[in-house]
């Protein structure tokens, strides 16, 4: 095999996911106002991620499904999917993977081309204790 080729395979080989993304994570999800949210990441033996999300912003408690999402470099990325519609979701985790900061967008926002800020605030962080 040629050394350009094996390149471009191993390139292509997907990266499996981080074994210490999973978990809950509670922080803030903009829903018109800055509104209390709960982040619970799955990540599957074979690298599969996905996840739920739930949220108060004072109207009453709403919340949805995280799917089709990728993990490279401490930057995850999914589609959050509930009541009001889906989007792209970008966050970007601490090194330690004790908290994350990113956005979700919806069609009023332009694309989010892989960046964790431009959109509506999601964050969250593990509960201590």
């Amino acid at each position: 095999m040629r050394p350009t080729l094996a390149v471009l395979l191993l390139s292509v080989q997907p990266v499996l996911a981080d074994p210490r993304l999973a978990g809950e994570f509670q922080g803030t999800i903009w829903s018109g106002v800055d509104a209390p949210g709960t982040t619970v990441l799955t990540v599957e033996p074979d690298g599969r991620i996905h996840g739920d999300y739930r949220y108060n912003d004072g109207a009453g408690e709403a919340g949805g499904r995280l799917t089709d999402c990728s993990y490279a470099i401490l930057m995850l990325r999914c589609r959050w999917h509930d009541a009001f519609g889906s989007g792209p979701l970008v966050l970007r985790f601490a090194p330690d993977f004790q908290s994350f900061r990113g956005s979700w967008y919806d069609i009023s926002l332009p694309e989010p081309h892989d960046r964790p800020e431009g959109g509506y605030l999601w964050t969250g962080s593990r509960p201590s204790g």
